[in-house]
């Protein structure tokens, strides 16, 4: 008698559970398009936005789209969440360029972001973070169509805190990016979210012919190749006006006077040479506001400048300075850069001449032009190698010449040269140094601190004169911490009134509208003066003319600035590594300083990059 079978368990009728491993990767996929979406985004917001404006109230509509995520009361299926996700990432590129441009030119600084966030980046954070939260629904019960609200909430967090933590830590320090497009990027991860969408989509029972048998597998295959061919040919369509960076060529804007002559996105973000060429009718009415006049711009920024065409004035009949291209170019739109050549004529220090300069921080590299048609050596500190190429390029720089030329961070290399200096390896010892750092709204807080300007001090001359382009209340206090004597000296054409100090300086603290451009300290006991400006001073610029020769009639009085006479009290404005408030100061005035730029140039000069 055969044996008998043993008894069927009642758990063998029920449907065997999916593997857990594709949810996981589906949540994982999904985190890791967050983290690139928020760094893409923010890149591109920023060129219109500048850093301030973009980044004031993001934090909070980001964690608003994750919570309606956690909150929303209808349970979407995770592949018909990556077909939302395809779409809405497709018109990602567009959506994020024409949304910035409309509600920017409404010249709202704080709304104009809000509603930008609001129309372009929730949807996006909403869909991702679904695709994380509701990944594990398919590995719960049969009865249960949604994971748990407490999953939910961890869910949420998780997809907030990394992906900030991705977007800032790993994609922001990776170069290579710098040279994909926001496009490419948007429009990459769309077409891995419609080839999500295929691998979830059923596609119900597989037919089958005499000579052919596809299984599901083959068939979604054969849908994904076709999809990513179609993606790539419809890229041209989909993607932003957006320049290519870097630009191979210069690009005319048609209708209007924008030359782009360089645009690369670079370690301190978008650099930008734009030119406004001059009036088509010379002879009539000037046919736009601002014309003849070429510009370096980081992101939401102008570096410097210089007057071109019709706007080109010499004294005596000199010849203008040159681009790489042998153009002709005028006096700097600036007259800050040309106020800090002052130092060489400064007559107060113990050797009496200025044989060795360092400059931190390039800009258009006005002055650093200026000191080497001087024949003063100069060496240059400037972080981003972008700015350096413009100007070299297109704003006439000479050469420094060999050794002369450190494309980095200026404190790391300042604190390097310290320690050689301390052992007696320095190369040279500096009679002055000019530095001048500011970019996207505001300054590098951690080379204003009292422990930088130390370390600065070690590699300079005994008197040496460090002039330095600000007018707030703590650098001046950090500065005469750290040097003997300081003063301080105006930019503008006009008289600075009392109540221009009590509102642009002391009040405010960081505002760079009025106020003392330069600094201008020393180490030296003996008090610091200035001789008299001559023609060779000049290099026949009307500007350095009346910049010079008008000095004496420039300085501010800084007891306006300083404030209380208590040493006690001025010891809160001492920027140290330890305190430095600057960052916190210069959010609260990136609203101001975007404003200011849009007076500077018209809209679509911003909107052209």
């Amino acid at each position: 008698m055969p044996p008998a079978k043993p008894a069927k368990s009642h758990f063998q009728h029920l449907p065997k559970p999916p593997d857990a491993a594709p949810e996981t990767i589906n949540a994982i996929v999904g985190l890791v398009t967050i983290s690139l979406v928020l760094f893409i985004y923010e890149r591109s917001l920023i060129p219109i936005y500048a850093t301030g404006p973009t980044t004031y109230l993001l934090n909070p509509i980001i964690a608003v789209a994750v919570l309606l995520a956690v909150l929303n009361p209808i349970s979407i299926s995770t592949s018909r969440n990556w077909l939302y996700t395809a779409l809405d990432l497709a018109a990602a590129p567009n959506a994020t360029y024409w949304v910035s441009v409309w509600t920017s030119r409404k010249h709202d600084p704080l709304w104009g972001p809000i509603i930008t966030h609001a129309v372009v980046l929730v949807p996006l954070i909403f869909f991702l973070t679904t695709s994380v939260v509701e990944a594990q629904a398919s590995t719960r019960k049969m009865h249960v169509t949604r994971p748990p609200l407490t999953y939910r909430v961890l869910a949420t967090g998780m997809c907030f805190v990394a992906g900030k933590e991705l977007s800032q830590r790993v994609w922001a320090k990776q170069a290579y990016l710098n040279n994909i497009s926001e496009s490419q990027i948007f429009l990459g991860l769309a077409c891995l979210s419609w080839c999500l969408w295929i691998y979830k989509h059923s596609l119900g029972p597989t037919k089958h012919s005499k000579n052919v048998t596809l299984s599901h597998s083959q068939l979604k295959g054969i849908l994904v190749v076709a999809s990513i061919a179609l993606w790539g040919s419809t890229y041209r369509y989909l993607a932003s006006p957006v320049l290519p960076h870097p630009l191979l060529e210069p690009y005319h804007r048609p209708n209007t006077s924008i030359t782009i002559h360089s645009s690369v996105q670079s370690v301190t973000g978008l650099i930008v040479v734009g030119e406004a060429q001059p009036p088509s009718d010379p002879e009539g009415s000037v046919d736009q506001d601002v014309h003849s006049v070429r510009y370096l711009r980081a992101s939401h920024s102008i570096l410097g400048g210089v007057w071109t065409g019709l706007k080109i004035l010499t004294m005596d009949h000199a010849a203008p300075i040159e681009d790489a291209f042998g153009m002709p170019l005028g006096d700097s739109i600036y007259s800050t850069f040309v106020l800090q050549e002052a130092i060489r004529l400064v007559n107060s220090t113990g050797k009496g001449s200025q044989d060795n300069g360092l400059l931190i921080g390039l800009g258009a590299g006005t002055s650093a032009t200026a000191f080497i048609r001087h024949k003063v050596p100069i060496t240059i500190v400037e972080i981003d190698p972008a700015v350096y190429d413009a100007a070299r390029t297109y704003f006439g720089l000479p050469d420094p010449g060999p050794g002369r030329v450190f494309l980095e961070d200026a404190r790391a290399w300042v604190e390097r040269e310290r320690k050689k200096a301390e052992i007696g390896k320095t190369e040279r010892l500096y009679d002055f140094v000019v530095h001048d750092c500011f970019s996207g709204g505001g300054v590098p807080g951690h080379i204003f601190t009292l422990e930088f300007w130390q370390d600065l001090k070690t590699i300079m001359q005994p008197e040496g004169v460090v002039a330095v382009s600000d007018s707030t209340r703590m650098i001046l206090a950090t500065l005469e911490r750290s040097f003997v004597s300081c003063r301080g000296f105006h930019d503008l054409f006009e008289v600075i009134r009392d109540e221009q100090y009590e509102k642009d300086f002391i009040n405010i603290g960081i505002d760079l509208t009025y106020g003392p451009k330069v600094f201008f300290c020393t180490t030296s006991e003996t008090p610091l003066t200035f001789r008299e400006s001559v023609k060779p001073d000049w290099l026949g610029s009307p500007l350095r003319h009346h910049v010079l020769a008008s000095l004496p009639q420039r300085e501010v009085d800084l007891e306006f600035i300083r404030g209380s006479k208590n040493n006690e009290k001025n010891d809160k404005y001492i920027l140290t590594d330890a305190h430095n408030p600057l960052g916190k100061l210069q959010d609260a005035q990136g609203l101001h300083h975007w404003k200011l730029m849009r007076e500077v140039l018209p809209d679509q000069h911003w909107e052209t990059y």
